[in-house]
């Protein structure tokens, strides 16, 4: 018997440079100075609390700007969520804010606006709870609007970390989805809730983590909330989490399906036409990666994909995601251009290199 996929897979090299630009640190920050290894979490989590605490956000969005890498950005991006997310452990009984990330798959006959507001927003938390997804939390209500990365992401640390009680977070307004006709696309909104529960209790983001118990029963129910005539709808959850790790969790996931219906439609319609495509991943000088399908065959046929990546990515998960997927379309090895390549040709169009 052959060895399954996962015993066959062997640790790969990076290949791709990372075309994120980071700040030129500061050696006289104590703060950046806790980033610079994971000595110092715990502290470097209290700190950052403290300074969402004080209402500091200018100086926690200019420690995230001076990070000098992406090892210390990431840490200081960990440390943040965490910060501002989880209660402290002396506050007893805390109100625990979270978000649940939608990736919504639509394709329309004609085109189409979902409003992104649930008519029967119980329906959906009553199947949320009976699947297991809110543990042993009773007290707890969920909105009815399902909203945007970029208002998640607008929040200041303060906000977040106060999220309870902040009127910013009760205002955030319904993102609307407007699908073209005739075209599959990929969406992300967010469920927004609150729960009551001790400090030291597991909260919705730990009881909700085993999205197999409970994604499919809810992705019905959510189908049900979002249909609209002529709209197909797939619409995925993802595991519950705090505001700023939702929506960073949510990009990922939205972009990574984007990726996967672009090569399942693009391999496709190569190989009816010409036979498998040669596929080249470039890094490109706004901070993204590049992957371009073309064939010696036929020079106009060309399709390209661009995945814009977060500062605290993982570039070398991000590169995995990449080659497996093309490994999973049976398309041979990518060609990786070297260095960081400028964002558009001498013609001004939009680089999508080719081997």
């Amino acid at each position: 018997m052959g060895e399954s996929r996962e015993a066959v897979r062997r640790p790969r090299r990076l290949t791709l440079s990372d075309p994120r630009r980071y700040g030129t640190g500061d050696a006289s920050s104590p703060v950046l100075g806790l980033a610079a290894d994971d000595q110092h979490r715990t502290e470097l989590v209290r700190t950052l609390r403290e300074l969402a605490q004080a209402g500091r956000d200018l100086e926690i969005g200019g420690l995230l700007s001076a990070a000098p890498s992406h090892a210390v950005y990431a840490r200081l991006w960990q440390a943040l969520c965490s910060g501002v997310e989880q209660p402290s452990a002396h506050e007893g009984v805390s109100t625990r804010i979270f978000a649940i990330p939608w990736v919504i798959v639509c394709a329309a006959s004609a085109a189409a606006t979902l409003a992104c507001v649930l008519p029967a927003i119980g329906e959906l938390a009553r199947v949320l709870e009976e699947n297991g997804t809110f543990g042993g939390s009773r007290n707890l209500g969920l909105g009815n609007a399902l909203v945007s990365i970029d208002d998640l992401e607008r929040l200041r640390p303060s906000e977040v970390l106060r999220a309870a009680a902040t009127p910013a977070l009760r205002d955030l307004p319904p993102a609307p989805i407007r699908v073209a006709r005739g075209a599959e696309e990929v969406h992300v909104r967010f469920l927004l809730g609150a729960a009551v529960a001790p400090s030291n209790a597991p909260g919705i983001v730990e009881t909700g983590a085993n999205i197999g118990a409970w994604g499919t029963p809810s992705l019905r129910a959510m189908a049900v909330q979002l249909a609209s005539a002529g709209v197909q709808i797939l619409p995925m959850p993802r595991p519950p989490a705090g505001l700023y790790s939702a929506a960073w969790q949510g990009r990922r996931a939205g972009v990574e399906a984007a990726f996967n219906l672009f090569m399942s439609n693009a391999v496709r319609r190569f190989r009816s036409i010409v036979g498998d495509p040669h596929v080249t991943l470039s890094s490109h000088a706004s901070g993204e990666l590049r992957v371009t399908l073309s064939n010696p065959l036929d020079d106009a046929l060309v399709e390209g994909f661009r995945w814009p990546l977060h500062a605290a990515d993982d570039l070398e998960d991000v590169e995995r995601t990449l080659t497996e997927m093309i490994s999973e379309c049976r398309l041979a090895e990518p060609h990786f251009a070297p260095g960081v390549l400028p964002d558009y040709s001498p013609t001004g169009a939009v680089l999508f290199p080719q081997e």
